[in-house]
């Protein structure tokens, strides 16, 4: 069964396989595409991978760090906002939980910012 992606979201999304410096294997990603489109029929999500290796520092905008437990997350982890995919909704394999609004606002100002809007 495909899971409906939902905006803010933490996924186990499958990401094989790797490819140049795209992360490969399961691991959790944030979806950042508003659920309207998943929901209009769209079998794709735009995402943001996510790792447990963290950089300490100031490494924004490329990298927003998430708290151990935050979100169904297990380790201190960092979205890599460089990284932004377009992923098959068939290879989202669990729901984790929901970035709290603080964060949100974070990546917002992360995506702006790198993308130079």
């Amino acid at each position: 069964m495909t899971l409906l992606p939902r905006r803010w979201f933490i996924y186990v999304v499958d990401l094989e396989p790797r490819v140049g410096t795209k992360p490969g294997k399961q691991r959790p990603c944030l979806a950042i595409q508003p659920t309207e489109f998943s929901e209009a029929g769209l079998n794709s999500t735009v995402i943001l991978p996510i790792t447990t290796q963290v950089t300490k520092g100031n490494c924004f905008p490329l990298r927003i760090l998430i708290p151990k437990g935050v979100a169904g997350l297990e380790k201190e982890s960092a979205i890599l906002v460089d990284q932004i995919l377009a992923w098959d909704n068939s290879l989202f394999r669990k729901e984790l939980g929901e970035l709290p609004e603080a964060m949100q606002l974070e990546v917002k100002r992360a995506l702006i910012d790198f993308l130079d809007f």
